[in-house]
């Protein structure tokens, strides 16, 4: 059983991506769990889906449950942390999406290093990835999500074949799919560093 929880803001993909996971999870053979709960999220509010796959009778992953956390925005791991024990892979993203909070009311947003501090406080495996930048490498800036999804095939936690992600990926997402393609391997070759 794999329970991964995925956080974010609205617009950047997070519901894509949990379909993309569900999918090669099916291809894969195993019996997958989705959910999403997205709120104001067409305003920039947080997203949450979860993945669960295995012999699951529901959606929801009690806190400090998940066996991943994969977070698409820097302040939404935050948030998500809450979900994450000492054996749960951090998978985060060093995307920032600035609320509306805290640009209007003059707050601070989190650095990366408070948010490494954090991250290694709550558990012994996070990495932060720069899903923006390599999304934009590969030519498809939009595709940070890809890009995550990537990074949860390399690090190899869900037993499912990089051939069943990059199929799934294919009929997910149906266009721009050699660009998407080459987002998600680089998302993968990150992943793979959390084996080593």
């Amino acid at each position: 059983m794999v329970d991964i929880y995925l956080v974010g803001v609205g617009g950047q993909g997070i519901i894509t991506a949990s379909k993309i996971i569900g999918e090669a999870a099916m291809l894969a053979g195993k019996k997958v769990v989705l959910s999403e709960t997205h709120g104001m999220a067409q305003r920039g509010g947080s997203v949450v889906c979860t993945a669960r796959m295995g012999e699951v009778s529901g959606p929801l992953i009690s806190d400090a449950g998940a066996d991943v956390v994969l977070s698409f925005e820097l302040l939404e791991t935050l948030r998500a942390i809450c979900k994450a024990s000492k054996d749960t892979l951090v998978i985060a993203s060093t995307e920032t999406w600035i609320p509306l909070s805290v640009s209007t009311q003059k707050m601070r947003y989190p650095s990366i290093e408070e948010v490494r501090k954090r991250l290694d406080s709550a558990s012994k495996r996070a990495v932060l990835v720069d899903s923006r930048g390599m999304a934009e490498r590969a030519g498809v800036p939009i595709s940070s999500n890809v890009v995550m999804v990537g990074a949860l095939a390399g690090a190899g936690i869900t037993d499912i074949d990089r051939s069943h992600f990059e199929e799934a990926l294919k009929r997910t997402i149906p266009r721009k799919v050699d660009k998407n393609l080459k987002a998600f391997s680089s998302g993968f070759e990150e992943g793979r560093k959390t084996l080593a």
